[in-house]
């Protein structure tokens, strides 16, 4: 019983942690992980989570205590694997299946890819294409954020995955973008690079990320939403740096 017990705290912990590095609010993590062991039949609860931590401690009816942690080292947004884990949860919450079942169902939402490559890489495009027009850009410039939306898919696949500082490399793909904005606008194709950039930018900018962090403070969780907020802070200096180093450098 008590194996099983510890077998379950693993598991809910691991769908919190697929839950936080997929975007989740905290208290949203808390409240699932809390619903969770409630349903099987442990209400003794002490949750406490961050961005970087979940810690969890838990009594059942026979007084058996249990305590795990999981460390979380990175967080994005990946909206289609959080609504699973999301069904999941409820899922698990009504039927009440055992321990092999959730986990492999888990498993299942952790691998699973929302949008193949081909979908995501036209979303780049799309989205650079759109905001470019969208701040005064012309068909043109459009076009030329679409070919920069390009180039960030493609880093983002590459790239990022082998650079173990973020931050590191948002000033180096933004360096690399704004570059080649600078580039296409010696083209005499009347490019406008500001307008390029800009588009590309908004592919950058942690936008949700600033709003959750505003939430997660609004909703008494202060330390993870200064932590939040300072990390998109960061984030969005390293990306004026990167995108100013071409504009320094090409004299606009």
């Amino acid at each position: 019983m008590v194996e099983e017990q510890r077998e379950y705290l693993d598991l809910f912990l691991s769908l919190g942690k697929a839950m936080l590095e997929s975007g989740a609010e905290i208290f949203r993590v808390e409240d699932t992980i809390s619903r969770l062991f409630q349903a099987y039949g442990m209400n003794d609860l002490e949750i406490f989570a961050i961005r970087s931590l979940i810690v969890v401690s838990a009594r059942d009816g026979q007084g058996h205590s249990y305590t795990s942690t999981k460390r979380i080292y990175e967080v994005g947004i990946h909206m289609g694997r959080l609504e699973e884990l999301n069904q999941l949860s409820r899922w698990i919450c009504a039927q009440r299946p055992d321990a092999r079942e959730i986990n492999r169902r888990l498993q299942a939402c952790i691998r699973a890819e929302s949008l193949s490559a081909r979908e995501s890489l036209f979303g780049y495009m799309l989205a650079a294409f759109s905001f470019s027009c969208f701040f005064g850009g012309k068909l043109q410039d459009g076009a030329g954020g679409a070919f920069l939306g390009l180039l960030l898919f493609f880093m983002d696949r590459r790239l990022a995955p082998k650079c173990p500082q973020r931050l590191v490399y948002i000033v180096f793909a933004s360096m690399v973008l704004g570059s080649f904005a600078m580039l296409l606008g010696c083209l005499p194709l009347e490019f406008q690079p500001d307008k390029m950039m800009i588009g590309t930018i908004m592919l950058l900018i942690p936008g949700m990320a600033f709003m959750n962090s505003m939430r997660d403070m609004l909703s008494n969780n202060e330390i993870n939403g200064l932590f939040s907020c300072l990390d998109t802070l960061l984030t969005a200096g390293a990306i004026a740096i990167g995108f100013a180093v071409p504009l320094l450098i090409g004299g606009a």
